[in-house]
């Protein structure tokens, strides 16, 4: 007995591959033969293209035919993304790397400038002070008159007034509840410090005060004692209120410790960092420190590419990415690192060769501070600011 003569097997349906037709009897024999194809018949695709085609996409792996709707549509989305932002953002960008690699023939810092008295344009520090093996410096950003915070953070840092040097980058007075607190801490621990746009402000309050009130007296005054009497003067009760109100606040001590901080402290060669500069603001590349224009390196925080003018408006490039930009196509040895604040919205912004350490303390976020060792090793330390809701708001 043979297993077709097994009963079940009889009755068993065929195999499905069975049931699949072919086809073939309706493929008329004419088909195959190239003169069936007419030139008005060129849009059909003959069988042997279509075996081809065939071959080709059987290799292509399910999935991926299965996603191949989704894959168009990824596409297609990429391809607007590139015409309507990608696009537009790359040729911006290589075309300010085009401004910042030129050399325009008329740009900022060609002519001369007027010469700026009662300022000191640029500084040394003093070289005793350079971080070595027991020794740091501790940069602070824009303080505002919060002593308190001051003081929090130089705990935090374990600051030793016999070993570290404290450098304040400017606006350590202004819009705080102690700017004279801060001034008579930086005394006393013997900080150095810049020259920031609230302090140049109020030293212009005192001496257009100072002035006025000359100019108001029977007869020249002689005398080279700074004196603060003046600011109770009728003659100055038209000028700027608050700033009146904030100078009255200082001793004449305190006014000249902010009349001896340059706009410009050159602190000299560290370790694994090169040449340290420095300033509140910015600075312009390619111009040298003595021709910076000092209410530029007070106020700046973008610059134009086309004539190197720098602004103190955020819509624009930001200084510090072409100050990076120029630093890179020097000699290691003629780079410059740059430690600035005032650039609040920005916040801590820590490049190759700029650290922004405004971190908007005095509006209720963080006091923050750059130590730097002897061995050129950098930390960044903050504390958050006491009055959560920023002292501007009381």
């Amino acid at each position: 007995m043979t297993y077709r003569d097994y009963p079940r097997a009889q009755n068993r349906p065929p195999p499905l591959i069975d049931l699949i037709p072919d086809n073939r009897d309706l493929l008329d024999v004419s088909d195959e033969e190239d003169s069936f194809y007419g030139k008005d018949d060129d849009w059909l695709i003959s069988p042997e293209w279509q075996a081809t085609i065939a071959r080709t996409t059987d290799r292509i792996p399910r999935r991926i035919k299965r996603y191949s709707a989704v894959y168009l549509a990824v596409a297609f989305l990429f391809l607007v993304s590139w015409w309507t932002y990608l696009g537009p953002r790359y040729a911006r960008y290589k075309q300010d790397l085009r401004d910042m690699d030129a050399s325009p023939l008329l740009s900022y810092g060609n002519n001369v400038r007027p010469e700026f008295k009662g300022m000191i344009q640029v500084s040394d520090m003093d070289q005793q002070h350079l971080p070595k093996k027991h020794s740091r410096l501790i940069f602070v950003g824009d303080v505002h008159g919060c002593k308190d915070e001051l003081e929090d953070l130089l705990k935090k840092v374990d600051f030793n007034h016999k070993y570290d040097h404290l450098v304040l980058t400017g606006d350590m007075i202004a819009k705080g509840p102690d700017s004279p607190g801060v001034i008579k801490l930086a005394q006393k621990l013997g900080a150095s410090c810049v020259r920031g746009n609230w302090e140049d402000k109020l030293l212009l309050s005192i001496a257009e005060g100072r002035e006025r009130h000359l100019a108001s007296t029977s007869g020249p005054d002689d005398s080279t004692e700074l004196t603060l009497d003046f600011l109770d003067d009728e003659s100055n009760s038209h000028g700027d209120n608050k700033l009146r109100k904030l100078a009255k606040q200082f001793t004449k001590s305190e006014v000249s410790y902010l009349q001896q901080c340059p706009v410009i402290l050159r602190i000299g060669q560290v370790p694994n960092l090169g040449s340290l500069v420095a300033v509140h603001a910015g600075l312009v590349p390619d111009t040298p420190l003595k021709r910076q224009d000092p209410f530029h390196v007070m106020n700046m925080r973008t610059i134009d590419l086309k004539t190197r003018i720098p602004s103190s408006k955020h819509a624009g490039t930001p200084w510090e990415k072409f100050w990076n930009h120029r630093q890179k196509k020097l000699h290691e040895s003629e780079r410059t690192t740059v430690i600035y604040g005032h650039n609040r919205k920005r916040g801590l912004n820590i490049q190759e060769y700029t650290y922004g350490l405004d971190t908007g303390c005095v509006n209720g976020e963080r006091l923050t501070a750059l130590v730097i060792d002897g061995h050129g090793k950098t930390e960044i330390v903050h504390v958050k600011c006491r009055n959560e809701m920023g002292y501007n708001a009381d």
